[in-house]
């Protein structure tokens, strides 16, 4: 699936092992004494009982476009995302139309907003002024923002999170100069920020014990919201080489651009609200 024409595919494997271990870095936001406005907080209930509808909105600061195209082949870049939103609920009684976007003409450009560090309160307040949010118990919004500069942590800027979700609400924000760090390979660098785009969505979408409950017990205690499979993209993949490595050589081998490993997809698919 990953093996791009003028690599050995043990190069290539090389190649997205070695930028994957950035994927070490997501983080979900979960400070409790945040302020979530109304418009921006997640309905997880809803999302699994009444939603039908789920559209994701992307926006992007100059320089700092989503990649578009394929990722592999003639495989879309932006079907990867959308498979694995589809996969949460395949077989469920109420499948939502899923509706990604996959050109840059379909995501609106913002005015570069200067900043060489981003704050959750930052991004969220961004994206209120990017999108005029209004809930629905019918149709689910998801947005994602692509910004420049990085993720700030406990004061300082922090290079190895390529993305961020916000616990309690549909916002995710993906650092375009990390994914671009990550490998000087175009493609590994695609599938680094597809597969970063999947493991936030599985974050908001309630994975791992994060308003989804489990069906069996696959939570990492060392790092809350994760998995214990490390054949999962929601795994903690700092554990080391060894277990990403078994990963990637999953998703190269694979027909699948399904992520989620099957613990992660009983969650969702068994879910009643």
């Amino acid at each position: 699936m990953i093996d791009e024409p003028g690599f050995p595919k043990g190069m290539l494997f090389s190649l997205i092992l070695t930028a994957l271990l950035f994927l070490t870095a997501c983080s979900s936001d979960s400070d409790d004494s945040q302020a979530i406005p109304e418009a921006l907080a997640l309905d997880i209930p809803a999302l699994y009982s009444t939603v039908d509808t789920i559209t994701v909105l992307v926006a992007h600061e100059f320089e700092a476009e989503p990649f578009t195209g394929t990722i592999h082949s003639d495989i879309p870049c932006w079907s990867v995302l959308e498979s694995n939103i589809e996969a949460l609920f395949e077989g469920r009684a109420l499948e939502p139309d899923v509706y990604v976007p996959s050109a840059l003409s379909e995501m609106e450009e913002i005015p570069s907003q200067e900043q060489v560090t981003w704050t959750s309160e930052e991004i969220l307040s961004l994206a209120r002024d990017v999108w005029d949010a209004d809930p629905s118990s019918y149709e689910a919004e998801f947005f994602v923002l692509f910004l420049k500069g990085s993720f700030e942590r406990e004061g300082a800027p922090d290079y190895q999170i390529i993305g961020i979700s916000i616990v309690g609400t549909p916002v995710i924000a993906i650092f375009k100069d990390i994914v671009l760090s990550s490998s000087f390979i175009p493609q590994v660098a695609r599938f680094v920020e597809q597969a970063t785009l999947v493991h936030e969505f599985g974050h908001v979408m309630g994975l791992v014990n994060n308003g989804v409950p489990m069906v069996s017990d696959h939570l990492d205690p060392e790092h809350p919201r994760h998995c214990t499979n490390d054949r999962c993209v929601m795994y903690w993949v700092n554990e080391g080489a060894s277990d990403m490595s078994e990963f990637v050589q999953q998703m190269i081998d694979s027909d699948s651009l399904v992520m989620f490993g099957e613990q992660c997809l009983e969650d969702t698919r068994s879910y009643v609200p």
